[in-house]
């Protein structure tokens, strides 16, 4: 329960500061390295190809609790969350689909929030399946493997930040010295709540954190999907156009912030710390 309140707290917290940081900073309108068009369109093939990677999960865990009177926590929380990834794997790849052409008539400031949200959903939905794998290892007492996969995980998660980190740059919603320090200042605060859990509050441990955090995600991501959803309204809605030229920042920043926030409390959760 406490991790809930923890998230929206911390959200909320680090999302004011960054606002209050970075305030008086405009987008930048250079073109992306990227056709971004044509790169949403690759994206595609590989939210369909995780989309059946998160089925088979479901099914080989689903098929093991067959005979079991009682199912576990830790299998619970499996099939939860490959739920969550299996869902906005189709749904990203739908939003991609529906990418916003790209356009030299405007700022094209919609594409690039359509873009940004879609790479975060992605970022998002395949660490909560990847981490899934950790209280599946845990129900079969398969230390070794847990240990490994308790390196392995944090280390990818770093690895794609940087990527979340380039993207977000490059579209020109955030300068990457925003990105950088808005990333490390939400991780921070989030593993500090680990932290007085861990070692003050352990009263504060709950065994469905993991579960909540991947509901929350489930959350995130149906937001930022409805909010990319609307970008190619504003081909025909002005109004649409003026929302993401004056909101798309301050969107991309609040969605960055919930993104590390949210992935940091999960791998808390499935490490049994909070």
């Amino acid at each position: 329960m406490w991790v809930v309140v923890a998230f929206f707290a911390i959200s909320l917290v680090v999302t004011l500061v960054a606002f209050f940081i970075w305030r008086g900073k405009t987008e930048r309108h250079d073109d992306p390295p990227w056709e971004l068009s044509s790169l949403a369109g690759q994206h595609v093939f590989i939210m369909a190809g995780l989309a059946g990677f998160a089925v088979t999960g479901i099914v080989l865990t689903v098929g093991l609790l067959q005979g079991r009177s009682t199912s576990s926590v830790a299998l619970s929380t499996v099939v939860v969350m490959m739920f969550v990834a299996y869902f906005f794997y189709v749904g990203n790849a739908f939003l991609f689909s529906y990418f916003l052409p790209n356009r030299k008539a405007s700022k094209n400031v919609p594409s690039r929030v359509h873009f940004a949200l879609g790479s975060t959903i992605e970022y998002r939905t395949l660490f909560v399946s990847w981490l899934a794998l950790m209280p599946l290892l845990d129900a079969y007492g398969l230390d070794l493997p847990r240990q490994v996969l308790g390196w392995l995980v944090p280390a990818s998660m770093v690895f794609g930040a940087v990527i979340v980190m380039v993207v977000t740059a490059s579209v020109g919603l955030m300068r990457i010295r925003e990105v950088v320090v808005t990333m490390i200042l939400a991780a921070v605060l989030a593993h500090g709540y680990g932290i007085l859990v861990h070692a003050f509050l352990p009263g504060l441990r709950w065994e469905f954190s993991s579960m909540a955090v991947a509901i929350i995600i489930f959350g995130l991501n149906g937001a930022g999907f409805m909010l990319a959803a609307l970008a190619p309204l504003s081909v025909r809605y002005p109004a649409v156009e003026t929302f993401f030229e004056k909101h798309g920042r301050r969107i991309v920043i609040a969605d960055l912030v919930s993104t590390v926030i949210s992935l940091s409390l999960l791998g808390l959760a499935v490490a049994g710390t909070i």
